[in-house]
């Protein structure tokens, strides 16, 4: 997956025309990006990967608050 559809600074450490899996780049938005970012990234991927990529995240135990918000304003749970 392009990553050229989001701010630089979601993915600081890759060149700005990487195309990778697009997992690590839903995880990616999901951690650092803003409310357009995650909107935008729920146009691009389906809900299952969303929703996976969220569940990984919450099982690091982390970034709890954000993944509340993910899945009530994103995925609707």
């Amino acid at each position: 997956m392009k990553i050229d559809a989001f701010p630089h600074y979601i993915f600081w450490s890759y060149n700005k025309t990487a195309d990778l899996p697009e997992d690590l780049v839903t995880e990616q938005v999901l951690l650092y990006g803003d409310l357009d970012d995650l909107f935008r990234l729920s146009d691009l991927v389906s809900p299952e990967v969303i929703a996976a990529a969220n569940d990984k995240i919450s099982a690091k135990g982390h970034w709890l608050k954000r993944v509340n918000f993910v899945n009530k304003v994103i995925l609707g749970k």
